[in-house]
Formats: structure tokens, C-alpha cells, sequence
């Protein structure tokens, strides 16, 4: 049994899909099956139930998913006591961050302050999407994230504080049929393709935009890409449009338009919950503040 092996079954049990984890974490879905097969013969048990609609933990499989929780959790605990009595003064903390977003109104304030308390720290941060943030944060690959409060209120091993609610936007191209009309809704775009990232939260997201769009009497046509970039791009090129937080840098584009939406969710500050830090809680303090503001 290895770290490898313990992560990506922590990953498959959060996903239920060998599918979705093999592309959150490019890695070929043959070489996930591989490691959870040796697994589970080392254990002497089988952990999950596939059938060609779902992949459901066993009852057994739901023991070790706990057990490894808590493993995860404790070997992390114990790496930061073993550095404090090592008298270790340095160290570093990973910040993850919702792809897309223009992070310039905060992270300046951001880093300023965290180098004041921890100034011999480094500081690295890593955008992606909002999946693969909590599958980060589950696994030690980051420490701390800000992301949409909603892409993370089902997983309880995560600590969730809502800092702000951000509202969102409807982006299109500045070639698009109505560029230039003023007065728009939601509504003159309903019979558009909206573009949206990350199918592997695809029932989330497909429920969240539908709940959008209700007011506006239309359920949108969805098209899932890959990620946000490719989101970004499709709309650039006029194939349709996409509803977008007001942070994402985007918007600002020669080549893009937008209409600002009565529509918005909580942004919230994300770790896991039985991580213990002085240096996470101390971020975790800077970012809700400078967030907030």
C-alpha cells in the first residue's frame, strides 16, 4: 500500500467515477484501475461496486474511506508538529484559486500581509477548476482554496467560510447577433448554446444554470467544454455564450461584451477541516478579510 494508491481512491470515492478521476488528474484511467485493483488485494477487499451507469463505494470500501480520511489528516498534523520541533523557520503554503479569475484587486494585499507574519514562507498558487480544487485540498495538493461556496457544501471533509457573494455576468462576443443592442436579458439570448467548464460537475452546474435562468422563463441549451479556457474561447469566436463570475479577467477583452446578471453566489474560503496550521489559519484569516473588502 502507497500514497499513490491511498490518493487515488480517495479521489475515485469523491468522484464515483474512474471517468471523471482519470481526467481530473490526467492520468490514464487503465493506471487508476491498476493501483486501486492492488489496493484492494492487499486489503482483501473490494472497495467499490462498478456497473455501467455508476461506480458506488462498498459498504467495506466506505471503512477505509474513512480510515484513509483520517490517515491523510493525521500525517499532515504530524508533518507540521515534527518542523515545529525541528525548529524549522521556513516552510511554504499552497493557495488554490478558481481558474479564470483576475486575482489582481487582492492578491497583492494578500501576500503583503502574509509576509509580515511568515515573511521566510513561500507563497504558491495554483488556478484550476473548481473540482479539481477540492480534489486538491482532499489529497495535500494545496493547503487552501477560494472557490464558488456550492462546488463544495456536499463534501464534509472540507471546512467551508463564505466571504463574499459575487455576482455574475453574461458574456458574448463582440460579433455576436445583438453586440451593440441595448437594454439586454438573459432572456434575447435564449436561443444561444451557453458554454460551461468542468463536466465533471456536470449535474451541479446543470442545475445551477437552469435555476439562472428560471426568472427569465427559458431552460439554457448547455454545451460542456473541458475547461475555462476553452469556455473563453468558444464564446471569443462567437459560437455561443457563457455566464461567468464579474472577476473573470475575460470580460474586459476588446473582443468580448457582456450584461451585468441579478444573479450571485457565495465565494468561499476552503480547507480541509481536520488540517491543523498556524500558517492556514493565518491565510485563512488574510484571504476572508481581503476577499470581504
Amino acid at each position: 500500500m502507497n500514497d499513490l494508491q491511498i490518493d487515488y481512491f480517495m479521489a475515485v470515492a469523491t468522484n464515483l467515477s474512474f471517468t471523471r478521476t482519470s481526467e481530473e488528474l490526467y492520468v490514464s484511467q487503465p493506471a487508476i484501475s491498476k493501483q486501486i485493483a492492488l489496493l484492494e488485494k492487499e486489503l482483501g477487499a473490494k472497495l467499490f461496486q462498478r456497473t455501467n451507469q455508476r461506480t458506488e463505494l462498498t459498504p467495506v470500501g466506505r471503512l477505509y474511506y474513512d480510515l484513509f480520511s483520517r490517515y491523510k489528516a493525521d500525517l499532515i498534523n504530524t508533518k507540521i508538529e515534527a518542523e515545529k520541533l525541528m525548529d524549522h523557520q521556513t516552510g511554504v503554503i499552497r493557495v488554490g484559486f478558481l481558474e479564470g479569475w483576475d486575482l489582481r484587486a487582492f492578491i497583492p494585499a494578500m501576500m503583503e500581509r502574509f509576509r509580515s507574519a511568515y515573511p521566510k514562507h513561500e507563497v504558491v498558487i495554483n488556478c484550476c477548476g473548481a473540482k479539481e480544487i477540492s480534489t486538491l485540498l482532499l489529497t495535500d495538493g494545496i493547503d487552501i482554496a477560494v472557490t464558488m461556496g456550492n462546488s463544495v457544501e456536499s463534501i464534509r471533509e472540507l471546512s467551508r467560510r463564505d466571504v463574499c457573494r459575487l455576482n455574475k455576468v453574461l458574456l458574448f462576443s463582440a460579433e455576436h447577433r445583438l453586440s451593440g443592442t441595448h437594454e439586454l436579458t438573459p432572456r434575447d439570448f435564449k436561443d444561444d448554446t451557453f458554454f460551461v467548464p468542468w463536466e465533471i460537475m456536470s449535474k451541479m452546474i446543470t442545475e445551477t444554470m437552469t435555476a439562472y435562468m428560471r426568472p427569465y422563463g427559458f431552460t439554457p441549451k448547455l454545451r460542456f467544454v473541458q475547461n475555462h479556457e476553452s469556455m473563453i474561447t468558444c464564446v471569443r469566436n462567437d459560437m455561443g455564450v457563457a455566464i461567468v463570475d464579474e472577476w473573470v479577467w475575460a470580460k474586459d477583452a476588446p473582443d468580448l461584451r457582456y450584461i451585468p446578471l441579478d444573479i450571485a453566489d457565495d465565494i468561499s474560503v476552503v480547507r480541509l477541516a481536520s488540517k491543523r496550521s498556524e500558517t492556514i489559519d493565518c491565510m485563512e484569516d488574510i484571504l476572508a478579510e481581503v476577499i470581504g473588502q
